[in-house]
C-alpha cells in the first residue's frame, strides 16, 4: 500500500497525490540540509508538542549548535519554535536564529514543518495514525538559492511576488520545498477552483470554507 492510501475513502484523490508528492522528496537531501538530517528535523516536529507560554522559547543563547550526532539541540529548538510558537517569532528571534544557522537554513526548516503539520493535524483529527516518516536518502544538498531575490514582503528574502499573496512566496528561499508547501494549500484548500467564487466540489461551501480559514488563522495569530 502507498503512502496515504487509508486515507482515499474519506479525502479527495488530489489531497491523497499532493501528500504522496511530500513524502517523497521529504527524505531526499534539500537545498541545505541532508536526507538524514530533514528526516530528524520531521521527528522533532512529530514529537513534540505546542508549549504553555511559559514554556515558550525566548532565548536561543541557551541552546548549543554542537552535536555529536544528528541535527543539534539549537536545530531542534528551531524547528519546535517554528512549528508550535510560529505566532511569537518576531524580528529578534529571527534574528537569533539566523545569526547561527543563517537563513536559506531556516527556511528549509521552516518548509519542512508546513509540511508535515497540516498533513499530521489531518490524520488526528481524522482519528487516523500518523503516516511513518519516509526513509532518509543519502547525498549532499544541492547548496541551490532562488535568483533574483527581494526583500520587504517578510523577513526572510524571497522572490519577486508578481502578484501572488505575500504567504505564497514567504519561504521561497526554500523554493523546492516552497512549491509543495502551495502543492498541499491548493489540494487542501481550494482545489482546482481557486477562481471561483462558488465551489461546488467542496463538502463545504466557499463561504463556510472561508470562515473556517479565517477563525483558524485568528487563533494561530497568523501574520498574514
Amino acid at each position: 500500500m502507498a503512502p496515504f492510501d487509508s486515507l482515499r475513502p474519506v479525502v479527495s484523490s488530489e489531497i491523497i497525490e499532493s501528500f504522496q508528492i511530500v513524502w517523497d522528496n521529504l527524505g531526499k537531501p534539500g537545498s541545505w540540509w541532508s536526507g538524514p538530517q530533514r528526516i530528524e528535523i520531521a521527528e522533532e516536529i512529530r514529537d513534540s508538542s505546542p508549549p504553555s507560554i511559559a514554556e515558550r522559547i525566548v532565548d536561543f543563547s541557551n541552546y548549543s549548535n554542537e552535536a555529536t550526532s544528528g541535527i543539534t539541540p539549537f536545530v531542534r529548538a528551531v524547528a519546535r519554535k517554528v512549528a508550535y510558537e510560529s505566532s511569537s517569532i518576531d524580528k529578534d528571534i529571527f534574528d537569533q536564529i539566523v545569526a547561527v544557522i543563517g537563513e536559506d537554513q531556516y527556511a528549509e526548516i521552516a518548509t519542512i514543518a508546513s509540511q508535515v503539520i497540516p498533513i499530521y493535524h489531518l490524520a488526528d483529527t481524522l482519528g487516523y495514525n500518523r503516516e511513518q516518516l519516509p526513509n532518509a536518502e543519502a547525498g549532499d544538498p544541492s547548496g541551490e538559492r532562488p535568483d533574483e531575490l527581494i526583500n520587504g514582503v517578510g523577513f526572510l528574502p524571497t522572490v519577486s511576488t508578481n502578484g501572488m499573496p505575500h504567504v505564497a512566496v514567504s519561504l521561497s528561499l526554500a523554493q523546492a520545498d516552497n512549491a509543495r508547501r502551495m502543492l498541499l494549500v491548493r489540494a487542501m484548500y481550494s482545489g482546482k477552483d481557486f477562481g471561483e467564487m462558488i465551489w461546488t466540489h467542496r463538502n463545504l461551501s466557499r463561504p463556510q470554507i472561508e470562515l473556517v480559514a479565517a477563525r483558524t488563522s485568528a487563533i494561530n495569530e497568523c501574520f498574514y
